[in-house]
């Protein structure tokens, strides 16, 4: 199956993300594997259709000590939608908005998506996900203010909703600013949150037998971590089934099923 990852927290954390670990879950996800962040305003993607134990990527992205954001969004894919493996099918994908660069990751499978109609944006490749993120991005530029505030997010687990009826659909959108996180309504696959706090210079790991993920920060920093699945024994809480979560500066600022008030 696919799997998701993201990160979002309230200062940059290093990527001293020791996803090799990816590896061990590329058997099943062979189909391509792709990290995003954003360095500044701008977008950083690396992403190949191949699996990721295949490729030289890894040991770079372990080293590169600059490599710091405050959200980050990672995917290993198990292609149900296009043809063979390519780069324009493989997750997350990319596209501008007034300035914006949004990216946007998926799994889960969409039937009957290209009865979905487009406008403005348009897909590279074949995948119902890609097709999908275009259709949404549509919306939200015809929409007179981005999605910001309580009204924006309603608004966005409206539209969400409305593809899931469609078929699967465990989804993260980021701006850069802020983290959309949707769980399948019928829970499919699962997906899970924990919070951090980061105290220290030293790294900080989540890892269990097949993912582990490093986190580096300075004195105090604090978010959240999205996976599919839990990446260690303790300390996660499970998305409920057809839930939006945003998360921004290290807190979670809207659930669209959960209390959120002190």
């Amino acid at each position: 199956m696919c799997e998701l990852m993201a990160a979002a927290f309230a200062q940059p954390v290093s990527a001293d993300f020791s996803i090799r670990e990816f590896g061990l879950r590329d058997a099943d996800n062979a189909d391509g594997w792709g990290l995003a962040w954003y360095p500044d305003r701008s977008l950083a993607i690396v992403k190949e259709p191949i699996r990721w134990g295949s490729s030289p990527y890894p040991s770079f992205l372990e080293n590169y000590p600059d490599l710091r954001s405050r959200v980050y969004i990672a995917h290993v894919r198990h292609g149900t939608v296009g043809g063979s493996p390519t780069r324009a099918d493989t997750h997350p994908f990319a596209r501008e908005l007034d300035g914006t660069e949004y990216c946007f990751a998926h799994n889960g499978t969409i039937d009957n998506h290209r009865e979905l109609p487009l406008g403005r944006y348009r897909p590279i490749g074949g995948t119902d996900s890609e097709h999908v993120f275009c259709r949404l991005l549509d919306a939200i530029a015809r929409r007179p203010e981005r999605l910001e505030n309580e009204a924006g997010w309603r608004w966005l687990h409206g539209q969400l909703a409305a593809v899931n009826e469609r078929g699967k659909l465990n989804c993260l959108l980021t701006d850069g600013q802020h983290l959309f996180c949707y769980h399948d309504r019928a829970a499919y696959k699962g997906l899970t949150f924990r919070r951090v706090v980061l105290r220290g210079d030293g790294p900080r790991r989540f890892e269990d037998a097949t993912v582990q993920l490093d986190l580096g920060g300075p004195d105090i920093n604090h978010g959240f971590v999205v996976a599919t699945c839990a990446l260690s024994a303790s300390g996660w809480q499970p998305f409920i089934g057809g839930e939006l979560v945003v998360l921004k500066d290290g807190r979670m600022c809207h659930s669209s099923h959960r209390d959120l008030s002190p």
